[in-house]
Protein backbone atom coordinates (compact mmCIF):
# COMPACT_ATOMS: atom_id res chain seq x y z
CA UNK A 1 0.00 0.00 0.00
CA UNK A 2 2.85 2.41 0.79
CA UNK A 3 4.31 1.79 -2.65
CA UNK A 4 0.97 2.67 -4.25
CA UNK A 5 0.86 5.96 -2.31
CA UNK A 6 4.45 6.75 -3.28
CA UNK A 7 3.72 6.07 -6.95
CA UNK A 8 0.55 8.16 -6.81
CA UNK A 9 2.41 11.05 -5.13
CA UNK A 10 5.21 10.90 -7.71
CA UNK A 11 2.78 10.87 -10.64
CA UNK A 12 0.79 13.77 -9.14
CA UNK A 13 3.95 15.84 -8.60
CA UNK A 14 5.16 15.12 -12.16
CA UNK A 15 1.83 16.20 -13.65
CA UNK A 16 1.81 19.36 -11.54
CA UNK A 17 5.34 20.28 -12.63
CA UNK A 18 4.51 19.66 -16.29
CA UNK A 19 1.39 21.85 -16.07
CA UNK A 20 3.11 24.71 -14.26
CA UNK A 21 5.30 25.98 -17.11
CA UNK A 22 6.85 29.34 -16.21
CA UNK A 23 6.37 30.77 -19.73
CA UNK A 24 2.63 30.17 -19.94
CA UNK A 25 0.31 33.11 -19.33
CA UNK A 26 -0.40 36.66 -20.46
CA UNK A 27 2.52 39.11 -20.47
CA UNK A 28 2.43 42.90 -20.90
CA UNK A 29 5.41 44.93 -22.09
CA UNK A 30 6.87 47.34 -19.54
CA UNK A 31 8.22 49.96 -21.92
CA UNK A 32 9.91 51.98 -19.13
CA UNK A 33 12.08 48.99 -18.11
CA UNK A 34 12.79 47.84 -21.68
CA UNK A 35 15.77 48.92 -23.78
CA UNK A 36 14.74 49.37 -27.39
CA UNK A 37 17.42 50.30 -29.88
CA UNK A 38 15.59 49.57 -33.14
CA UNK A 39 12.06 48.49 -32.31
CA UNK A 40 9.27 51.05 -32.71
CA UNK A 41 6.96 49.11 -30.38
CA UNK A 42 5.13 51.21 -27.77
CA UNK A 43 2.76 48.54 -26.49
CA UNK A 44 2.70 44.75 -26.60
CA UNK A 45 0.64 42.06 -24.92
CA UNK A 46 1.79 38.51 -25.41
CA UNK A 47 -0.19 35.37 -24.58
CA UNK A 48 1.71 32.09 -24.33
CA UNK A 49 -0.33 28.89 -24.32
CA UNK A 50 0.21 25.18 -24.78
CA UNK A 51 3.65 25.57 -23.33
CA UNK A 52 5.70 22.44 -22.69
CA UNK A 53 9.36 21.44 -22.85
CA UNK A 54 8.80 20.73 -26.57
CA UNK A 55 6.64 23.60 -27.85
CA UNK A 56 4.59 26.71 -27.16
CA UNK A 57 2.16 28.97 -29.02
CA UNK A 58 2.66 32.73 -28.75
CA UNK A 59 0.10 35.34 -29.80
CA UNK A 60 1.25 38.98 -29.62
CA UNK A 61 -0.80 42.16 -30.03
CA UNK A 62 1.63 44.93 -30.94
CA UNK A 63 1.21 48.72 -31.32
CA UNK A 64 3.95 50.76 -33.02
CA UNK A 65 4.86 54.45 -32.58
CA UNK A 66 2.78 55.30 -35.65
CA UNK A 67 -0.28 53.82 -33.93
CA UNK A 68 -0.43 50.81 -36.27
CA UNK A 69 -1.72 47.62 -34.66
CA UNK A 70 -0.68 44.17 -35.75
CA UNK A 71 -0.88 40.66 -34.44
CA UNK A 72 1.95 38.11 -34.60
CA UNK A 73 1.40 34.39 -34.15
CA UNK A 74 4.27 32.03 -33.54
CA UNK A 75 4.43 28.33 -32.85
CA UNK A 76 7.83 27.47 -31.39
CA UNK A 77 9.03 23.86 -31.54
CA UNK A 78 11.93 23.34 -29.14
CA UNK A 79 13.73 20.52 -30.94
CA UNK A 80 16.80 22.33 -32.31
CA UNK A 81 15.56 21.82 -35.90
CA UNK A 82 14.71 24.42 -38.51
CA UNK A 83 10.98 25.17 -38.96
CA UNK A 84 9.23 27.71 -41.24
CA UNK A 85 7.73 30.83 -39.62
CA UNK A 86 4.00 31.07 -40.22
CA UNK A 87 3.13 33.85 -42.67
CA UNK A 88 6.75 34.87 -43.39
CA UNK A 89 7.99 33.61 -46.75
CA UNK A 90 11.58 32.36 -46.64
CA UNK A 91 11.82 32.81 -42.85
CA UNK A 92 12.66 29.96 -40.49
CA UNK A 93 13.33 29.49 -36.78
CA UNK A 94 15.50 27.06 -34.82
CA UNK A 95 14.41 26.92 -31.18
CA UNK A 96 15.42 24.99 -28.10
CA UNK A 97 14.82 25.07 -24.37
CA UNK A 98 18.04 25.63 -22.48
CA UNK A 99 16.32 24.88 -19.17
CA UNK A 100 12.88 25.32 -17.55
CA UNK A 101 13.21 29.12 -17.56
CA UNK A 102 15.21 29.84 -20.74
CA UNK A 103 14.48 29.39 -24.44
CA UNK A 104 16.67 30.39 -27.40
CA UNK A 105 15.70 30.93 -31.02
CA UNK A 106 17.81 31.56 -34.11
CA UNK A 107 16.05 33.19 -37.06
CA UNK A 108 16.97 32.75 -40.70
CA UNK A 109 15.77 34.37 -43.90
CA UNK A 110 16.51 32.62 -47.18
CA UNK A 111 18.95 30.30 -45.40
CA UNK A 112 21.04 33.05 -43.73
CA UNK A 113 21.02 33.78 -39.99
CA UNK A 114 19.46 37.21 -39.42
CA UNK A 115 19.05 37.23 -35.64
CA UNK A 116 18.52 35.47 -32.36
CA UNK A 117 16.39 35.84 -29.27
CA UNK A 118 16.84 34.54 -25.74
CA UNK A 119 13.73 34.48 -23.55
CA UNK A 120 14.14 34.09 -19.80
CA UNK A 121 11.47 33.88 -17.12
CA UNK A 122 12.20 34.83 -13.52
CA UNK A 123 9.16 34.98 -11.28
CA UNK A 124 6.61 37.30 -12.89
CA UNK A 125 9.10 38.83 -15.35
CA UNK A 126 9.85 37.58 -18.86
CA UNK A 127 12.87 39.10 -20.60
CA UNK A 128 13.28 38.85 -24.38
CA UNK A 129 16.79 39.82 -25.47
CA UNK A 130 17.09 40.03 -29.27
CA UNK A 131 19.97 40.76 -31.60
CA UNK A 132 19.19 41.31 -35.30
CA UNK A 133 22.12 42.70 -37.24
CA UNK A 134 23.32 45.85 -35.45
CA UNK A 135 20.06 46.13 -33.49
CA UNK A 136 19.88 44.91 -29.92
CA UNK A 137 16.61 45.11 -27.98
CA UNK A 138 15.68 43.93 -24.51
CA UNK A 139 11.95 43.74 -23.89
CA UNK A 140 10.75 43.33 -20.31
CA UNK A 141 7.31 41.79 -19.86
CA UNK A 142 5.33 41.48 -16.63
CA UNK A 143 2.88 38.66 -15.99
CA UNK A 144 -0.76 39.76 -15.88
Amino acid sequence: MRIAYAVLATVSLSLTLMAADSFEGTWKLNLAKSKLQCSDTVSQTMKITGSSPNSQRTMSDIVSKSGAHHQRKRYHIFDGKEHPLEGEKGATEISQRVDASTAKSIFKRDGKVVGETTATVSGDVLTNHSVFGKCEDTLIFEKQ
